[in-house]
């Protein structure tokens, strides 16, 4: 695992190096939203913050406090928020953490409408962040949380694959610096977090940037 120094050096790198080639062949980077539950609360501006300062059009972030794929689902607004601030080329989704998964033939279903919302909504490509780390030494909860974590981080880990989406795994960069309830994070926790999506960012925004590909 990289450390957090290392990584957001990277992520910087990375970032500069996007905005260069893109300028060089005439073209604007990407906007980028982020939704998700409440750790969105800290990687949303987090992650904004950078991609602001490398050039990227960041569009903001929805932090809805625990909130599950399904309760965004049943809310049905996801469409009207995506085009509300301003069709999005690129989703950030972080949920997972408070998904309840009663079987897997529902819980696709409602990974996939997250997916279809914001596709209908302009979204070129989306990057998804799986359940994070618990640390279960907090008590009973954190323990129980960790537990379901693994199951739906395998669980979406399968199902987005088979819609296109690009998922990262969040446990190996989340196994440290968690708060006191043993299932959130330290400034440094999500720091850490955030500068681990170097992977698919590279593997998204990359071809968005540059290719602009259709999606099938």
């Amino acid at each position: 695992m990289l450390t957090p120094p290392r990584s957001a050096g990277i992520f910087v790198s990375l970032l500069l190096s996007l905005a260069s080639r893109a300028e060089a062949q005439g073209a604007s980077l990407p906007s980028v939203f982020v939704i998700g539950d409440s750790h969105v609360e800290m990687v949303g501006p987090m992650l904004t913050a950078r991609l602001s300062e490398t050039g990227f059009r960041a569009l903001g972030y929805e932090a809805r406090r625990g909130w599950s794929t399904r309760r965004y689902r049943e809310a049905g607004d996801l469409r009207r928020l995506l085009e509300r601030r301003g069709r999005p080329e690129i989703v950030v989704v972080s949920l997972g953490g408070n998904d309840r998964v009663a079987s897997r033939e529902r819980y696709a279903e409602d990974l996939a409408w997250i997916v279809a919302e914001a596709r209908a909504a302009g979204a070129r490509q989306l990057v998804w962040l799986g359940p994070a780390s618990s640390d279960a030494s907090a008590g009973p909860r954190a323990a129980f949380t960790g537990a379901r974590h693994e199951e739906n981080a395998e669980l979406q880990r399968e199902l987005l694959a088979d819609l296109g989406v690009r998922w990262i795994d969040s446990r190996p960069l989340t196994q440290t610096h968690h708060g006191s309830d043993g299932v959130h994070f330290t400034r440094t926790g999500y720091s850490t977090w955030t500068a681990g999506v170097v992977p698919a960012l590279e593997s998204a925004v990359a071809p968005t940037t540059l290719d602009a590909p259709e999606l099938g």
